[in-house]
């Protein structure tokens, strides 16, 4: 085996344990894995009280606005220019 061939080869090796290091670190075999039903049963619950607490102050809200009277409503209208003016 000629020089050029075996480092062909110890490049091809030295990428192939590159990736495998890689992919061997991006799995994160150390950490410890989360319970997820506990964390999303609570997240859920959080999620539930804060809806019922905006639903209440909706409630207030239209009830506050139901018992004050109603503001005139605005109306747009377009004026005539002021002034016309020509150039020639």
């Amino acid at each position: 085996m000629t020089d050029h061939v075996r480092r062909l080869y110890l490049a091809a090796g030295s990428l192939l344990a590159f990736f495998l290091a890689w992919a061997g670190i991006a799995a994160h075999p150390w950490s410890t894995p989360t319970t997820p039903n506990a964390s999303r049963a609570q997240a859920v619950a959080l999620y539930q009280q804060r809806l019922q607490r905006d639903a209440a102050l909706v409630q207030q809200l239209s009830a506050l606005t139901a018992s004050t009277p109603s503001a005139p409503q605005v109306k747009v209208v377009t004026l005539p220019p002021l002034t016309t003016t020509r150039t020639s």
